[in-house]
């Protein structure tokens, strides 16, 4: 024991000595190690199995060992290609040689570069017992204790398929015994796209047992980092997912070689993907998702839902558990999915995702969209097995459009309880709308709705079963039960009673069942029911629905509907039917219909019947009586297929007033099954009848026709036509081409009460005339073409008896026959004939709906063939020499004659142009020859232009304001005799004007003759004012005379007229002189004003009313001898003439030259035909002579005085004071002429100047000398 520290020493020295040794010749080889870099390449290849390169090797020692720095290191191997920049080895001798193991006190790799060649992929259970550690696994697990990476890349397939950089900054790795930590930063970022992200921080906890990892966990916690690539190949595939970049935290923990589980904490983050097209996003903020091993299954669970956002929708508060149990012992693989409080409408962009799933029900998830609230949902389900599934959800305000056989629905809550073997179905609609084609035509719009549906499968059958189901849906209320009953090799039994409301008839359509009562019935009724109400309907449904509609009488199918106040057509181009009551009956494969009054527009039809007994023969059959009025039953045909034949002849035989009779229409259903057959007859009692063709009516119609379609006959009717009977019969042929009405017509009627013609004609007329006519009618099928027309009318003249002017009896007898023959169109028609051979007439029309234009006309003296029209359109009328007076008469009658017949409702027009030529006609006592009148008419006026010897000039007709009367030339001399001159008609007194249609004119003549008398230019302007006539700035002018004159004449019962005027002229004899008189008077510019006013016409002044005031002044002028002639005849009206032959013949000295005067004046008034004058005086040169009294005017008598004052030195020109007033002016002449000789002793002569007008007498009553004169004084 002594020894043994020495032996301990000694084997110490001898162990330090080859330590020693070792090191110097480590040393003296560490920097020479690049010589044998090949020799080693082999060696470690042998010792790991896998194949190196270095391509340079350095070598050191320093306190703690040898340190080697390996360059350009690669490795290659099946799975991985290594290539490394630098690696540096500092081997820690001393540990290794008292562990007796190669130990490294440190490793570092220098921009490590490792290319792996298969994806990264867990087992399909999440177990890493697959993965086999090699060599390179064994040297980096096992040999390296502690080794860092620096500036390394390592590049691997991630399960996508998407290659993937690694980009290592730096990590340092401990392995200690079985375990292995590892902490650190990595890149991620993509081969194509070299673009750097943040780091992910990175820690693992690992344990290493059997050269398998057993257990550990894994950390990982990154920002903004996308995982798109760790995505599955099929989710980037079936959701077109563009990125997902999160900011996450996730713990990975590994049990048993295999994931036992894991939370992923989702930060923030969105990842945005396209499905159809349609971008769509999720949205998270702290989110966490748990994963948990359940058996061999998986738990998958998120518990709050409300974290989510998808299409920046927020979630609701719910949650999400999914169990898969794959391979279960009975070898299917098992889902169990537990939902709460999910929107539908946020899973459709998310649900792609579970393709894989069940792809067909995602796909109809898509298609669908649903919408609402899962309350709750538990669902297991079983993928290869479904009908074993089990399901217990509860939903709320569902929606969802229509896809394959699954109708649509909104706002339906309810829920489901049961699996296949059996189950309740319970269910609330509100406001909801379901839509389920082709079983109903329309969306169902359910505004509540409750029921329980419950079912039941058996080995042997299956029953579908309800009570008590009630749905209000728009105008329908239902309540109803129904039972499905299907056994094993027997047909299945539907059984359906439903009671129903319906307030709106026209909404029926939407709830009629098309595949169940097949297409053509639903359509039928869908367009025959418009309105309406139906208080207690009824449908009963039994039997295989598959034999419906039961024709064999295999099952039972009847709906009674008590239709009232219904809105029905029967047919779509058939009038609809209003206010209806009927009974529908629908049993099986027929209709009945029965309704014991019905109003087919505004006529009834009773006791009506309609059947359709088949509905494959597609015929509804309708019988009916039928009454109402004419224009109604026209109308309801008009409104229906019947419109181009029996509507047609109704349109032109128009049938007005009530009528009865029968019909009966045959209907068919279907298209291009033949046309509407409506057959039967028409009772007329006291009817009305209008031909269109003719524009003319038929009354009190009386007898029978019979029609099928658009075929009338008539047996022997009798009727009113323009108020005068007649018979007729008709007949109507529906033809190819067009349609043919004939009317054979005659009658003898009373001239008195034709009512065609002006009452002014046949008060005239007296007897009868006996006539027969055809009218044919041609209606054209083609719209284009106007119906024709052609009619022959003869009418006997000779038992007619006339008052007409210039048209007796006698001479209607002579016409003897008129006839008149019309052709045409209902457009445009050409009437022509004659009348009794003496005048021919043509004339051509054109119609329209608001106006009759005549286009053209002609008359002439009559010549046997038809008269030629004018080329232009104008009426030129040729008259004969008219020399009768009474044919002004019968020109004044027809003058006042309307064209139109009273409520006509349509205007004539007249061709703008109308010529009359007349060689002789008299008139107004005067023989007018040559005479032709040109009218011609323009949209702004009228202008009549007349010539001939003795009228040339033109009257024009504006739209408005004043007519304009311009007459160039007039000569008018009528022969009057002294009779009439004389007669004053005092029954214009009382006769009544109407001079409301007399137009406003301004009248101008250039040059006129009256009476062979040259006016001069003449000039007036006539107004009216409602029955007033008012003549306005009236003008005479010529080279002798200037009249300024105006009136008024008040057109009433009384008739008053009054006039105003100034007449005025340098010369009275000139004035006497233009108009060929002779007046003692010469020189003596005149004045005259007058102011009158009478109760009559103004051409026919009324003495007795004659009322007003009369001035003159006439200045220095003389009054010369006078004899006989025309002076005498024009001073005898106030038998001034007897007063100057007394005062010649009393003082023939003095009065034997011309008397001269400076002035003559006086004023009177005239008062009901007296006229009074107490201011007449003669400033004469030999004397002053004043004149007063009174004229009476009716009694043609006088009571004047007349009292001369001798002015021998007067140098008044007596001319002066006849130019005044000539009774005046003659007075002076003839009292200076008388009292010459006895000038200078007279002062005063006083004469009674009494008796008529004709034969005055004239007394000398004072005569006074001067020197009395003085003695007085």
């Amino acid at each position: 024991m002594k020894r043994l520290p020495k032996v301990l020493v000694a084997i110490s020295t001898v162990i330090i000595l080859i330590m020693a040794l070792a090191i110097i010749g480590l040393r003296l080889f560490l920097p020479q190690i690049n010589e044998y870099r090949n020799q080693l390449e082999g060696q470690i290849q042998a010792l790991t199995g896998i194949p190196f390169k270095i391509g340079h090797i350095e070598g050191e020692w320093v306190s703690f060992g040898p340190v080697l720095t390996i360059s350009d290191v690669s490795v290659t191997t099946e799975k991985v290609n290594i290539k490394v920049k630098k690696v540096k080895f500092s081997f820690d001798i001393w540990r290794s040689l008292f562990s007796l193991h190669l130990r490294f006190r440190d490793i570092i790799f220098y921009q490590l570069n490792a290319d792996c060649y298969k994806p990264l992929e867990f087992g399909s259970e999440g177990d890493f017992s697959h993965i086999d550690l090699d060599a390179l696994d064994e040297l980096f697990l096992k040999q390296f204790d502690y080794f860092t990476l620096k500036e390394s890349r390592i590049t691997f397939l991630t399960p996508s398929a998407e290659k993937r950089t690694l980009k290592i900054p730096e990590l340092t790795w401990l392995n200690q015994n079985e375990y292995h930590r590892a902490q650190g930063f990595v890149n991620l970022d993509s081969v194509q796209q070299q673009q750097d992200q943040d780091a992910i921080q990175i820690k693992l906890n690992l344990r290493n047992k059997n050269g398998v990892i057993n257990e550990g966990t894994v950390y990982l916690q990154a920002d903004n980092v996308n995982l798109r690539p760790w995505l599955s190949r099929w989710l980037r595939d079936s959701t077109g997912l563009q990125n997902a970049v999160f900011s996450l935290s996730s713990w990975i923990t590994i049990k048993d070689s295999r994931i036992e589980g894991g939370q992923l904490q989702l930060h923030q983050g969105q990842a945005n993907w396209q499905v159809d097209e349609q971008e769509h996003q999720l949205a998270v903020d702290d989110l966490l998702l748990t994963l948990q091993r359940q058996e061999n299954g998986w738990l998958f669970n998120i518990p709050q839902l409300q974290q989510l956002k998808t299409d920046q929708q927020q979630w609701l508060e719910g949650q999400i558990s999914l169990l898969y149990l794959p391979q279960s012992t009975a070898d299917e693989n098992l889902w169990r999915i537990r939902v709460n409080n999910i929107q539908l409408e946020r899973l459709r962009s998310i649900l792609p995702i579970f393709s894989f799933f069940t792809p067909e029900f995602i796909s109809d998830w898509q298609k669908r969209q649903p919408k609402g609230q899962l309350i709750a949902l538990a669902l297991d389900i079983t993928p290869d097995k479904p009908e074993k599934a089990l399901i217990d959800v509860t939903w709320q305000d569902i929606s969802w459009i229509r896809w394959k056989d699954l109708p649509s629905v909104s706002h339906f809550s309810g829920s489901l309880r049961g699996s296949q073997q059996g189950g309740v179905f319970s269910f609330n609609l509100n406001n909801s709308v379901i839509e389920y084609a082709p079983m109903f035509k329309a969306p169902l719009e359910i505004s509540t709705g409750q029921g329980t549906i419950s079912w039941s499968e058996e080995d042997n059958s299956r029953q579908i079963w309800s009570e008590n189901l009630q749905l209000q849906a728009k105008s329908l209320s239902t309540t109803g039960d129904f039972r499905y009953l299907a056994i094993k090799d027997q047909p299945p039994i539907l059984s359906i009673l439903i009671g129903a409301q319906l307030t709106d008839a026209g909404e029926a359509w939407r709830y009629f069942p098309a595949t169940l009562m097949g297409k053509d019935l639903t359509d039928y009724l869908t367009k025959a029911i418009i309105a309406g109400h139906v208080d207690a309907a009824t449908m009963i449904f039994h039997g295989d629905p598959a034999d419906f509609p039961f024709k064999k009488n295999n099952g039972q199918f009847q709906v009674f509907v008590p239709l009232r106040n219904a809105t029905f057509k029967y047919q779509p181009d058939w009038p609809t039917i209003f206010d209806l009551d009927i009974d529908l009956n629908f049993e099986r494969n027929g209709l009945w219909m029965s309704a014991s009054n019905v109003k087919l527009g505004e006529a009834t039809a009773l006791d009506l019947s309609a059947s359709i007994a088949d509905y494959s023969q597609s015929k509804l059959l309708i019988k009916s009586n039928i009454s109402g009025d004419g224009k109604a039953i026209r109308n309801y045909f008009n409104h229906s297929l019947m419109e181009g034949s029996i509507g047609k002849a109704l349109d032109a035989v128009k049938i007005g007033g009530n009528i009865n009779g029968k019909l009966v229409l045959d209907i068919p259903l279907e298209e291009n099954s033949g046309s509407v057959i409506a057959s039967g007859q028409v009772d007329l009692n006291n009817n009305q009848v209008d031909i269109t063709a003719i524009d003319s009516q038929l009354k009190q119609l009386t007898g029978r026709f019979y029609f099928r379609n658009g075929d009338l006959k008539s047996e022997k009717l009798q009727a009113l036509w323009f108020g005068q009977p007649i018979n007729l019969t008709f007949n109507t042929t529906n033809q190819r081409q067009n349609y043919q009405i004939n009317v054979n017509v005659d009658g003898n009627w009373q001239a008195k009460q034709i009512a065609i013609l002006p009452k002014s004609i046949t008060r005239h007329l007296a007897g009868s005339t006996a006539w027969q006519g055809q009218i044919n009618i041609e209606l054209p099928n083609q719209l284009k073409r106007n119906p024709t027309l052609s009619i022959a009318l003869n009418s006997k003249l000779g038992q007619l008896r006339s008052q007409l002017p210039a048209l007796d009896s006698q001479q209607l007898r002579q016409l003897g026959d008129m006839q008149i023959r019309a052709s045409g169109d209902t457009r445009q028609l050409q009437i022509y004939g004659d009348v009794g051979q003496q005048v021919s007439f043509n004339t051509e029309w054109q119609f329209t709906d608001k106006q009759v234009r005549l286009l053209k006309g002609a008359i002439q003296p009559y010549i046997p063939k038809r008269v030629v029209l004018p080329n232009s359109p104008l009426i030129m009328i040729n008259l004969p020499e008219i020399s009768d007076p009474k044919w002004l008469s019968w020109l004044a009658l027809f003058s006042s004659v309307n064209l139109a017949p009273q409520n006509y409702g349509k205007s004539f027009v007249l061709p703008d142009i109308t010529i009359v030529n007349l060689p002789k006609i008299t008139f107004a006592k005067q023989q007018w020859n040559n005479m032709v009148f040109t009218i011609n008419k323009t949209a702004e006026l009228t202008k009549i232009v007349a010539q001939s010897d003795m009228l040339k000039g033109n009257l024009t007709i504006p739209k408005q304001g004043n007519w304009q009367a311009k007459i160039n030339y007039l000569y008018f001399n009528p022969e009057i005799s002294s009779q009439q001159q004389n007669d004053v008609t005092t029954n214009n007194i009382a006769q009544k004007y109407d001079i409301s249609a007399w137009p406003n004119i301004d009248i101008y003549c250039s040059e006129c003759w009256i009476a062979g008398y040259k006016l001069g230019e003449l000039k007036a302007q006539i107004m009216r004012n409602r029955q007033t006539l008012i003549l306005k700035e009236g003008s005479l002018k010529n080279s002798a005379t200037n009249l300024k004159i105006s009136g008024i004449w008040q057109a009433d019962q009384q008739n008053r007229t009054s006039i105003r005027g100034i007449l005025k002229g340098n010369r009275f004899d000139d004035l006497a002189a233009y108009y060929g008189i002779l007046v003692p008077i010469k020189q003596a510019p005149f004045k005259i004003d007058f102011d009158l006013n009478w109760a009559t016409v103004p051409w026919q002044p009324d003495v007795n009313s004659l009322n007003g005031n009369l001035s003159f002044h006439l200045t220095k002028g003389a009054i010369a001898q006078m004899g006989g002639g025309g002076a005498g005849q024009l001073l005898r009206f106030v038998s001034f003439d007897a007063l100057l032959r007394k005062l010649q013949l009393d003082f023939s000295d003095t009065f034997s030259n011309d008397f001269e005067f400076d002035s003559i004046r006086s004023r009177a008034n005239i008062k009901n035909g007296i006229l009074n004058t107490d201011d007449f005086y003669i400033d004469g040169l030999m004397a002053d002579i004043a004149i007063h009294g009174k004229i009476n005017l009716i009694r043609r008598d006088m009571n004047l005085e007349a009292i001369i004052t001798p002015e021998i030195s007067a140098t008044v020109g007596v001319a002066t004071a006849f130019a005044v007033n000539p009774l005046a002016g003659a007075a002076v002449f003839a009292a200076t002429r008388v009292l010459g000789p006895l000038w200078s002793k007279i002062s005063v002569i006083r004469y009674r100047i009494t008796g008529s007008l004709e034969q005055p007498k004239i007394d000398e009553t004072l005569r006074q000398l001067k020197e009395n004169q003085q003695d007085d004084k």
